[in-house]
Parts: structure tokens; sequence; C-alpha cells
């Protein structure tokens, strides 16, 4: 007993942690690999999850080949039918014709008229149910199916032409029956030939019934291939760089990171120093509270920010034209929505680089401040001679994750004006292209899949936003480690 106590745990640890391993790394490496695949297809958002509907139509495919070749005589039997249908409409088309030439205001008879219209429709109305029944698949015949949708589309304009001038006339003038006899005149020759276009396709059928089976099937096949998921290679990488938008948005990445990384460690340094002094009266609540913006969700943050700076509403943005006497407007200028972008990309990061900062400072020897204090350096000599230097690793810690959470950017564009303002966008020698001025790569491809719905150049460009991540971690590991190797 005492031995089985001892070994089932055992057993028991090694296969939950079996299990856990196999979950981790199933779900870490499938949407890893699903997403790299991806990015190598034609995937929109037809596509992208076609499978079940594939399935269907090859279904239906295989049951509608097996249903031709079973009933051929059936099927070429509607095919006659339709054929006679299609041949009296143009005989009463035809008599119409020949009507309504050879009358006049007297002798014009909207009875008369009106069985024509009659025979005309229910002729017509036959033939397109024949083609139209699944019983026939007549339908899937691209050629026929279409030739019929003209001739009805046709006719029916024709109708309605004539009930415009007729109305509910008791009498008719003869310029009433000059614009009938037009509108008729005008149109036959049309309907004619569509009608006898679908004969012909009718015809071609009882001909080459075999031909028509290939027919119908590659209409189904067309359908599968339009929807198929496809293996594009490079394609999506190549459309990236077509034009002006998608190089513009890494260019408008890179600056973002530029200024708002300086600006994010700077206040984050100048407030950690000045909370760190014991001489600031009620530091420790004062610290609690610039904790705030980091405890607050992101949703809520940037959308106050963003109504902060409604043109022409926004506290801010009113500041900032009264003070410049300048239309300041986050929906309209470049540069003033990227300045907000900053701005609120500082106020949601800061909290972090202080805290880092604070606690680097909390283990900087106190020996060595006071020292230099009776040595009479003043407060930012010290700083800069002996706090900055042993505190720079955790500082360059904090520089390095919010560099990685800069080229990450989204929710504060997508927030504020979605990346916007919309411009004609030329960058280097791209092709021009219209686009959002502000829109970083992120943003981009988030665009692509939810606006655009095409996933296989969104995962493109988020795959090249991980390799410039991959190639800002190499540096950093390099210049980290080369630095600590070095000591």
């Amino acid at each position: 007993m005492t031995k089985r106590l001892e070994i089932y745990p055992k057993k028991v640890a090694l296969l939950l942690c079996s299990i856990s391993l196999f979950l981790y790394l199933f779900f870490l490496i499938w949407p890893i690999s699903y997403s790299v695949f991806i990015a190598f297809t034609n995937a929109n958002a037809v596509n992208i999850a076609s499978d079940p509907k594939i399935n269907e139509l090859k279904t239906k495919l295989q049951h509608i080949e097996n249903y031709l070749i079973k009933n051929k005589e059936f099927i070429i039997s509607k095919v006659n039918e339709a054929e006679n249908y299609i041949n009296s409409t143009i005989l009463e088309l035809n008599l119409l014709h020949k009507y309504i030439n050879n009358v006049n205001s007297k002798s014009f008879s909207i009875i008369k008229f009106d069985e024509y219209k009659q025979n005309i429709n229910s002729n017509l109305t036959n033939a397109i149910n024949i083609i139209t029944s699944n019983s026939t698949n007549l339908y899937y015949y691209t050629d026929l199916r279409n030739n019929l949708d003209k001739v009805f589309n046709e006719i029916q304009k024709v109708w309605r032409d004539i009930d415009n001038i007729i109305g509910f006339k008791l009498t008719y003038t003869d310029d009433d029956i000059n614009k009938i006899r037009e509108i008729i005149n005008n149109n036959q020759a049309i309907i004619q030939s569509y009608l006898t276009k679908s004969i012909e396709n009718l015809i071609d059928i009882k001909n080459s019934y075999d031909n028509f089976i290939k027919t119908v099937t590659s209409d189904i096949s067309n359908q599968i291939d339009s929807i198929s998921l496809k293996f594009v290679g490079m394609d999506n990488f190549y459309t990236l760089f077509r034009d002006s938008r998608f190089p513009f948005s890494i260019f408008k990445t890179l600056l973002f990171i530029l200024t708002s990384v300086p600006l994010k460690i700077s206040v984050g340094l100048l407030l950690a120093f000045i909370f760190s002094s014991t001489m600031i009266y009620g530091r420790k609540v004062m610290r609690a509270l610039l904790l705030i913006p980091w405890a607050l969700p992101v949703l809520l943050s940037v959308t106050t920010w963003r109504m902060l700076f409604v043109p022409g509403q926004g506290f801010y943005a009113q500041i900032f034209s009264n003070i410049s006497n300048y239309d300041f407007n986050i929906y309209l200028h470049e540069w003033d929505a990227f300045l907000v972008y900053n701005l609120v990309e500082t106020w949601l990061a800061y909290p972090f680089v202080m805290t880092v900062t604070m606690g680097a400072i909390a283990s900087v020897p106190k020996e060595y401040i006071e020292a230099a204090y009776i040595d009479g350096s003043n407060v930012f000599t010290r700083f800069r001679k002996i706090m900055l230097p042993l505190i720079s690793r955790p500082v360059l810690f904090a520089a390095i994750l919010t560099t990685g959470a800069s080229i990450q950017a989204f929710m504060v564009p997508l927030l504020i004006n979605n990346g916007g303002p919309t411009a004609l966008l030329g960058f280097l020698n791209f092709p021009t292209a219209l686009g959002n001025t502000n829109e970083v790569i992120i943003l981009y491809g988030y665009n692509r899949a939810w606006l655009d719905q095409q996933y296989g150049l969104s995962t493109a460009s988020f795959l090249i936003a991980v390799l410039i991540l991959l190639v800002f971690a190499i540096i950093w590991f390099y210049f980290v480690y080369k630095r600590s190797f070095s000591r």
C-alpha cells in the first residue's frame, strides 16, 4: 500500500504535465502555423472557411452528374417542350409586331393587345419554369440561363414602357399608337436575337448531350474554384509593396517609435525622480494617483482623450486653438492626430516606466548620493553622474519593452481617428495610393482584415510586423549580452 501511495502521485503528475505540455504546444504552435499558412494564400471572407460549402457543392456536382446521365430521355423531352414554348413566344411576338404596324388609333383594340401580351408572357414563363426546374438542371447551363434572363428583362421593360403610354385611357390617339409601335419595333430585333440564341442552346443540348453535362458540371466546378482557398506564394507580399500605403505604414510606425519612446521614458524618469525624494510631501499618495492610467481600461482612457480633442468642442482642442490661433483638428490634420497619439501613448505607458525606475532608484546605495551631496554636487549632477548610470539597465529594459509596445501600437490610432485623416499617399518610388496618413502597421493589417476582408494580405502584413519585432529583439539581445559578457 505504501509503495502504491508513493508511485501513484508521480504517475498522475507525469500525466498532468504531459497533457499540459501537449495543450500548451498545440495552442501555441497551431495558431502560429495556421497564420503563417494563411499569409501565403488568397484567404478572404468567401474562402476562409469554405470547406463545408465546397463539400456541399461537390456532393451536389456528383448528384447532378448522375441524375443527368440516368434521366437523359426525360430531360431531352423537357428541352423539346421548352423549345416549343420559345418558338410560340417568337410567333406571338411576330404577330404582335405585325398587328401594331397595321393598326391605327381607331382600329386599335386593347383587348387584342392584352391577348398577345398574355400569350407572350405565358409561353415565356413556361419556358423559364422548365429551365429553372430542379428536375431538369438546365439552369446550370449558363448561356441558356443568361439568354432567357435577358429576354425576360427586355420584354418586361417593353410592357412597362407601353403601360406608361396606355395607362387608364379609354381612347387612344395616333400619337399613342406611334409611340407603342416605336417601342415594339426598337426592341423586336433584340428580343428575337436572345430567343434565337436560347433555341440554339437547346438544340446544342439535344445534339451534344455529353457536352451539356460537362457544361453543367463545369459551372458548379467554377463555383467550387471561386470559393477555394489557394496557395499564392509570395503574391500577398508583392501586393503589399505595390503601392505606398503599406510602406508608408511602416515608416509611420518607425516614426511613432522615435517620438513616443523618448517621451514615455522622459516623463516616467522625471516623475520617478521627483516622487522618490523624501522631501515631497504626500509622495506615496501622489505615486498611487499617478498609477491610475495603468489601472484604467485602455478603451476608456483613449475614448476620453479623444473626447478632449474633438475639434471645436474638446477641452484640449480649444486650448491648442486659442494658444496658437491654429485650427487644431485630429480628423483633418495629419500631424495634429500624430501629436495626440504620442500624448495618449505617454499617458498609458509612463506608469510602467515610472514604476520600474522607482524600483531601480530605491536600490541605489544612499552612501553614493550622500557623498556626492557632501562634495557639493547639485541635484542635476547627482542624477546624471551617479543615479542615472546605476539605473541605466532597468531603464533600458523599460525602454525596450515600451519600444516593442510602440511597434505594436493599435488601440490608440484606431480609437482616436482610425489612423486618419485620409489622403493620397506617396512614399519614395512606390505608386500613389489612397489611405490613412497615420495608419501604423498593425492598424493597416487590421483594416485589411475587417474592412477589406483580405485575410491573406492582412496576415502577410502581420508577419512583416513580426519580422520587424524579431530584428528588434535580435539587436536588443546582441547589445545587452555583448555588454554583459564584456564585463
